[in-house]
């Protein structure tokens, strides 16, 4: 528990060093499309259900997580987001431990804890857009709860009955939802299981079964919102999933590498030491088949930015840690010695990435207070400092839109009518 607790607390301090952007500004408000209306209705839970019915029409189908994002923009204090968020991250860590002592056979150890969260930190990709980016976290911290749930539960393999029916389609329709990778290699993961479960045990999980069709109903749900066929019109000729496919192994070949070296060596010191049988072996060659089904269905979408590949690496993250608690998780002083070696690491990680996101966090905020001023003149014009570049993967305004020159512009736009204000531009520092 006290690990969990840090692990919060780390989380937490950097959800409150990041304030809003980019789209958070839009989902402040009931959607109608992505430019501003002269009259903008804020956003209440009770208007999130007609908001998203215009997202889905106009935008893109991902209703499951951006209702989520729209709940947390409703409130006046970033607060709230942020400890349900850090909260989040916490069962993320706790869901891929439960895998990982389940299906390797083995009890919770206390140090491998931070091992798991030590992955997350170095392998989520772009950790400030899919973690702290309110609107990105909805998108793919918040989903991957959804549809690692769904494996988790039928990995429980609960009795038939009406409650487990109607929960396991719930939940089976949520996870095909909630994005256009990740859930479908979620259900392919179950699938697998289910398979071997019928070719071993000769028996059929109906929950299962219930779940995977309504999981297919989600997906098709979400891919055939008018928005997402809009914004998605793109000729798919077999050229361009080559070149996709070319340019996603480029980009795991220098992130992953290493991962899959660690792997491939752990698979190989688990069957020499005997420490997995055949259903271990079997788990984690489903959560490695769903890692590269998550990753490389990309190639079949017009980009395939890197935030796209987190429930991807959660896949691989789980089939690493299957091993290391069937090899380890017996152990302490081994695990305590990697855990404390990985936390020095942490430590050199940590502190580049807190300076650059305190720095963009102190330039928010005064453009804020500019704001803020501007609001009590007439007229309700302010000028204030575009952000300087940022450098880290952990700064949530690495690679998101913010305020430009042009007062006309997209964001500048969205931020007057988030704050009240006539207009706002902005100008470069010296």
């Amino acid at each position: 528990m006290g690990i969990l607790i840090i692990v919060f607390a780390i989380v937490l301090v950097l959800n409150l060093k990041t304030l809003y952007t980019a789209d958070d500004y839009v989902y402040r408000f009931v959607y109608h499309n992505a430019g501003v209306r002269p009259h903008m209705e804020r956003i209440t839970t009770w208007t999130i259900p007609f908001s998203m019915w215009n997202h889905y029409l106009n935008w893109n189908g991902r209703f499951v997580a951006h209702s989520i994002v729209q709940f947390f923009m409703q409130f006046n204090s970033k607060m709230v987001f942020d400890i349900c968020n850090s909260l989040i991250y916490v069962l993320l860590i706790v869901f891929i431990d439960r895998f990982a002592t389940k299906l390797s056979h083995q009890k919770h150890n206390a140090f491998v804890l931070p091992l798991i969260f030590f992955f997350t930190w170095f392998y989520i990709p772009f950790f400030g857009q899919s973690v702290l980016w309110v609107s990105g976290s909805g998108n793919y911290l918040w989903m991957s709860i959804i549809y690692l749930g769904y494996i988790l539960y039928n990995l429980r393999n609960p009795k038939l009955s009406f409650l487990t029916a109607i929960f396991a389609a719930i939940l089976g329709f949520l996870a095909g939802a909630s994005n256009e990778n990740s859930g479908p290699a979620a259900v392919l993961i179950v699938l697998l299981f289910m398979v071997k479960r019928l070719i071993t045990d000769h028996k059929v999980s109906w929950n299962s079964i219930i779940g995977v069709i309504f999981s297919g109903i989600g997906f098709v749900t979400m891919m055939m919102s008018p928005g997402t066929q809009k914004r998605g019109a793109v000729h798919r000729t077999l050229q361009t999933i080559l070149t996709n496919t070319k340019g996603i192994f480029k980009l795991t070949e220098q992130k992953m590498v290493p991962l899959y070296v660690l792997l491939v060596v752990l698979l190989i010191v688990a069957i020499i030491l005997k420490r997995i049988n055949w259903n271990t072996f079997w788990a984690v060659a489903f959560f490695t088949v769903g890692h590269f089904a998550a990753i490389y269905a990309m190639a079949l979408s017009p980009e395939y930015p890197e935030r796209t590949f987190f429930g991807g690496i959660m896949f691989l993250g789980i089939a690493l840690f299957i091993l290391v608690y069937a090899i380890f998780g017996g152990m302490r002083v081994l695990p305590l010695i990697a855990s404390v070696a990985a936390a020095a690491c942490f430590a050199v990680s940590f502190m580049p990435a807190y300076h650059d996101i305190s720095i963009s966090y102190y330039q928010v905020e005064q453009q804020y207070k500019g704001i803020e001023a501007a609001r009590k003149k007439n007229p309700k014009n302010a000028n204030v400092a575009i952000l300087t570049p940022q450098k880290s993967k952990y700064n949530a305004y690495n690679g998101t839109v913010g305020i430009a020159e042009d007062p006309n512009s997209w964001m500048n736009l969205w931020e007057s009518k988030f704050f009240g204000v006539n207009q706002i531009s902005g100008y470069f520092q010296k």
